[in-house]
């Protein structure tokens, strides 16, 4: 539910709920676009989330907290973010006989966090783009309060080729590192690669893994990137249905492996498939068919995914 015009001045506020086996959400932001009638944006958000990780992780985890947010423009392409979000977390849910590494995480911790997003964006549509390209890095720093210490950082790019009508070639990178400052870090704050990220692989389908029970633990640092080459169906463009092929590849693991009871390569991880999308009125819509060709015997695998939102 969204009102984009509160109190006739342009206010945004809107409240969002999801209600699912996997992961329940209730999340209210508030938005000024522009913020002391300068051109800054600037929100709260408010939110509180359930989320099911006993077929990746054998744990559940419930997350209440609030971010307060500002952005602007520095030139017409290159823009920058900040914000500050103070969370508590509480894993929950474990079997005494799970991964011993899981059991360690149980209870409750609070998470205050600085983040800092830079992008430099020159496609010719935010929504269905089909030239130039997207660049964003991301620094999180925790540890202003609260239980967490950690500096994480992210980079990620995309560029998009027309090679002609409809028949459109994306291309992305993106990895990322985190570092536990004077600590290690904790599993909530590690990175879960596969699914949307990595088609062919379930969510949390590689990195470290428990050798015993089979635990997703999470990793340290992540490489990912994909080809992908859209094409139309020859179909009415209004309908917003086209196909798609892709190769996906990437690695995952952690600055320093536990010992013989975790199973972490490292290796590359590939994967080659086929899909479907729909710009539906809700939003799009993707059917993904993918096969690892490059996996670890203990990863998770998955043929068929389908995903809402924009991959890119």
């Amino acid at each position: 539910v969204q009102e984009r015009n509160l109190l006739g001045r342009g206010l945004d506020i809107s409240l969002k709920t999801i209600l699912a086996q996997r992961q329940s959400q209730l999340d209210l932001r508030f938005t000024d676009p522009a913020f002391l009638d300068r051109e800054i944006t600037a929100g709260v958000d408010i939110f509180s989330t359930m989320t099911n990780l006993q077929d990746t992780s054998s744990f559940d985890r419930d997350m209440i907290g609030f971010a307060v947010r500002g952005g602007y423009p520095i030139t017409e392409r290159l823009s920058q973010r900040w914000k500050y979000s103070l969370r508590q977390t509480d894993i929950n849910d474990i079997d005494s006989s799970e991964s011993r590494f899981i059991r360690d995480q149980e209870g409750t911790t609070i998470r205050s966090e600085i983040s800092h997003r830079i992008a430099y964006d020159r496609r010719d549509s935010a929504v269905t783009p089909t030239k130039g390209y997207i660049v964003r890095l991301t620094n999180d720093v925790a540890g202003l309060g609260g239980d967490a210490n950690y500096l994480r950082n992210r980079l990620h790019g995309v560029h998009f080729y027309s090679l002609k009508d409809q028949w459109v070639l994306a291309s992305t990178a993106s990895g990322g590192a985190i570092m536990g400052i004077g600590e290690d870090v904790r599993l909530p704050d590690r990175f879960f690669i596969g699914g949307d990220d990595l088609r062919g692989f379930t969510n949390a389908g590689i990195g470290p893994r428990d050798s015993n029970t089979q635990d997703a633990l999470g990793g340290e640092w992540f490489l990912l990137a994909s080809l992908q080459l859209s094409f139309p169906f020859g179909l009415p463009p209004e309908l917003g249905i086209t196909g798609r092929v892709f190769t996906d590849w990437g690695s995952q693991g952690k600055v320093e492996p536990s010992g013989s009871d975790v199973n972490d390569t490292g290796s590359l991880r590939a994967s080659i498939g086929t899909g479907v999308s729909w710009q539906s009125p809700f939003g799009p819509v993707g059917l993904d068919f993918a096969i690892p060709f490059l996996k670890e015997s203990f990863d998770e695998t998955e043929i068929v995914r389908i995903n809402f939102g924009a991959r890119f």
